[in-house]
């Protein structure tokens, strides 16, 4: 930089210090080669190509050599708007609390909060500028929110005070999400690829079947119970949970237990529950045997007999026979009533409202479960209380006598 340009530089700077209410509004700031920066007006923004800038500064007109200039930043207009209405602000606490709500309007925070301690400084008992800056009055005196909460220990987190334990568990939180959208995004495009048949399907194979981070296992039970996929890539799917293993691999097998069309990989997923010998699984089974649907009773019955534990035997042994709710007659149902007390339509009775039954059925499904369980020729049939009988005798320990010898 010059000489003269660095005195007009230094002037600029003391007549903005010295007078800024008879300062320009400086629209533009222009970064010099020489590393410090010159704030003003650019008088010729349509010159093309560039061969100097003219620049209208607090104290005249100043022209660079367009290599003087490295980058041009310029002021957003509100941020103009903002300056040239702050020249003439009086400086009274109203006026400074006006212009402060508008620059909270157009998110002008930094502004926003000068002005609000300008009315402070001006006004300090001002009730509503305290509480918008974060103040609490203890007593007769006024403490700042964020430097109480702070000596109690607390963070802000997301707009709120947290302890440091809720911060911890949100962030940790927020991670394992990224990472499982991360994985959801990869296994998606590589599964593309193998079912178009890309080029890229061998390394996308090979990536599928290096999986081995849990975080992926939300991704890939999605796609296991995909129900559009085909049979090989869902087995492929399957066997990366197997070998990952943790919660969401068995509720994922659980959901195509229950929810899947195609018995192989029924199958599949009660092998591999029974091979981890997943009480989750078991548990959630024996809760379906309490069901109103029967169809869900003798389903559930089938899976506890593959998964092969003898603590589902008592709840097997229970849905032997099982009470279930149904609804008769109602609709267009046409019923005959030839009791001949009935004049004009010959006994006929159309519709009724319907009733609700309970009845008992036998389930087959829990007998060959239980069955699969049981020591071999163990068989009372459907009898419940014959079964239950050889359960609490198979489960009441000898009684021991406890008398002394030679007593």
């Amino acid at each position: 930089m010059t000489s003269k340009l660095k005195i007009a530089v230094h002037l600029c700077l003391c007549i903005l210090l010295l007078n800024p209410t008879n300062a320009v509004v400086l629209a533009d700031t222009f970064q010099l080669s020489s590393g410090s920066s010159l704030s003003g007006k650019l008088l010729n923004p349509d010159q093309e190509p560039r061969v100097n800038y003219q620049i209208k500064t607090a104290f005249g007109k100043v022209t660079l050599d367009a290599k003087q200039v490295t980058q041009v930043v310029t002021k957003p207009l509100v941020l103009q708007q903002y300056e040239e209405s702050v020249a003439s602000l009086p400086d009274t606490a109203e006026a400074h609390l006006d212009i402060a709500k508008k620059c909270k309007a157009v998110n002008l925070f930094e502004q926003h909060d000068f002005h609000l301690h300008q009315v402070l400084r001006l006004d300090p008992d001002n009730t509503y500028v305290r509480q918008q800056l974060g103040y609490v009055k203890i007593g007769n005196e006024w403490r700042q929110e964020d430097a109480l909460m702070r000596q109690q220990g607390y963070l802000r987190h997301s707009g709120r005070w947290r302890t440091p334990q809720e911060v911890t568990v949100i962030e940790s939180t927020e991670q394992i999400e990224r990472e499982e959208i991360e994985w959801r995004t990869k296994i998606i495009r590589w599964e593309s690829a193998l079912l178009k048949n890309r080029p890229t399907a061998p390394d996308a194979l090979k990536n599928l079947r290096e999986i081995n981070d849990y975080r992926a296992t939300t991704a890939l039970a999605e796609r296991l119970n995909e129900r559009q996929l085909p049979r090989e890539m869902k087995l492929m799917y399957l066997g990366i949970l197997a070998e990952i293993g943790g919660n969401v691999p068995v509720q994922a097998m659980l959901k195509c237990v229950t929810e899947e069309t195609d018995d192989v990989m029924i199958e599949r997923c009660l092998d591999q529950l029974r091979e981890w010998k997943s009480r989750t699984a078991m548990h959630f089974f024996i809760r379906m045997l309490k069901s109103n649907d029967n169809n869900s009773v003798n389903s559930a019955a089938n899976a506890l007999g593959s998964l092969e534990m003898k603590d589902a035997m008592l709840p097997l042994i229970e849905a032997l026979v099982t009470n279930h709710k149904i609804q008769v007659g109602g609709g267009n149902n046409v019923n005959a009533n030839f009791s001949g007390n009935q004049p004009g339509l010959g006994g006929l009775q159309f519709g009724g409202k319907p009733k609700i039954i309970e009845r008992n059925i036998q389930n087959r499904a829990a007998l060959s479960a239980l069955l699969a369980i049981v020591p071999e020729g163990v068989n009372y049939g459907l009898h419940e209380e014959q079964w239950m009988n050889w359960y609490i005798r198979m489960n009441t320990p000898q009684q021991v006598n406890l008398r002394r010898r030679g007593l």
